[in-house]
C-alpha cells in the first residue's frame, strides 16, 4: 500500500463526515502536498479495496459532496444490536417523510409552504426533522413577518447516500395521474396557472 494511500484511508477514517478531494489535499502537506489526480487514484483504490456492497464491514461511498466511509448495510442488524438502538427510534414517520420530501424538493421552503403542500399542519414534522438533523434552517423569507426557511442538511445526503440534492430521483419518475396534478395545483394555489 502507497503512503498517500494509507493517509487518505487514515484521513476518511477519522473524519466521521464526507471529505471532499480538495480538503484532503490541504491535509495532506508533507514535503510536497498531492494532487488531486493522485488522491483520485488512492481513492479509486480504496473503491475498489472497499466496493459499495462488497464483503467488507464497510463501503467507501461519494456521499454530500465528498468521500466517506459508511458502514455496509448488510451489517446493519450487527451494528444496531451493538447499539441497542430500538428500530422505531431510527424509523421516520410517514408524516416526516413526506414533510422531508417537500422539503428536499422545494428548499427552501417555510413551514407554511409545507404545511400547504401537505394539507395540513406540519409543525410536529418539522421539529422533528430538525432534532434528527435531516433539515436546518438556511434563511429567512422576504415577505412580511420573514417566515424560516429550511432546507436538507449533510446529514440528509449521507442517510440516503446522496452525494448531493442534485442525486435526488427526478420528480417525473413519480408521474402522478389527473386527479392528483389537479388537487396537487389545488393546495399550492395554482389553479389560475396553466400547465
Amino acid at each position: 500500500m502507497s503512503a498517500l494511500k494509507r493517509d487518505v484511508e487514515a484521513l476518511l477514517f477519522a473524519s466521521g463526515e464526507p471529505l471532499s478531494v480538495t480538503r484532503m489535499v490541504q491535509a495532506l502537506t508533507r514535503p510536497e502536498a498531492p494532487s488531486q489526480q493522485e488522491i483520485d487514484g488512492a481513492l479509486a483504490e480504496l473503491q475498489c479495496d472497499y466496493p459499495q456492497n462488497g464483503d467488507r464491514g464497510f463501503e467507501l461511498l461519494r456521499l454530500a459532496g465528498g468521500w466517506a466511509f459508511r458502514t455496509n448495510p448488510e451489517c446493519r442488524a450487527v451494528v444496531a444490536a451493538l447499539f441497542e438502538v430500538p428500530e422505531e427510534s431510527v424509523r421516520l414517520s410517514p408524516a416526516a417523510m413526506e414533510a422531508l420530501a417537500v422539503v428536499a424538493y422545494l428548499q427552501p421552503v417555510s413551514r407554511p409552504q409545507i404545511a400547504e403542500v401537505r394539507g395540513v399542519n406540519s409543525d410536529s414534522c418539522v421539529q422533528t426533522l430538525v432534532e434528527r438533523e435531516l433539515i436546518a434552517e438556511v434563511g429567512r423569507g422576504q415577505s412580511a413577518g420573514g417566515a424560516l426557511l429550511y432546507g436538507t442538511t449533510l446529514r440528509f445526503e449521507v442517510m440516503f447516500g446522496l452525494a448531493g440534492v442534485e442525486d435526488l430521483p427526478d420528480l417525473a419518475d413519480f408521474e402522478l395521474g389527473d386527479d392528483q396534478k389537479l388537487e396537487l395545483r389545488r393546495r399550492l394555489g395554482l389553479l389560475a396557472i396553466p400547465e
